[in-house]
């Protein structure tokens, strides 16, 4: 009895670390639904141009002509990468397309909206809790849409 007792607690203390040792991926994306270029600027809450130079594999703006949900998006092979127009300290400036889908940031668990401290569309300041309040929550992944 006893050793039926620790076997449970000891599979049961596996159980528990496997499980916060789990994340899932929750990107950010917009769609551009305009039928003209959108300049926006993204501001970050730590020193992007540093993290850019050491991961700068991790920091491709990825987009794709037309509308595609997150799940189209993830299964296209070679997506195209935007050109970073400016980049400051802590802020990117990037030029989206029209009528295109771009992946802003990928992130687990939601943390780009930690990382992300404001997007500015059309002189328009977007703090993170009013991106994920105005986007669709979609498998995991938030799409914002410009109209």
């Amino acid at each position: 009895m006893r050793i039926k007792s620790i076997a449970i607690g000891l599979l049961s203390c596996i159980f528990l670390t496997v499980l916060l040792g789990c994340s899932w991926l929750t990107d950010f994306y917009i769609q551009n639904l305009t039928d003209s270029k959108k300049i926006i600027k993204i501001n970050y809450s730590y020193p992007i141009s540093k993290a850019i130079d050491n991961e700068s594999g991790s920091f491709g703006f990825n987009y794709e002509n037309g509308l595609l949900s997150p799940r189209a998006f993830y299964k296209i092979k070679n997506p195209k990468s935007l050109e970073k127009v400016e980049v400051r300290d802590s802020s990117i400036v990037l030029e989206l397309y029209p009528n295109s889908t771009t992946k802003i940031y990928k992130s687990h668990n939601g943390s780009w909206r930690y990382k992300i401290k404001s997007v500015e569309i059309d002189g328009i300041i977007f703090y993170p809790e009013k991106l994920k309040d105005k986007s669709r929550y979609i498998s995991n992944h938030y799409v914002y849409k410009i109209n």
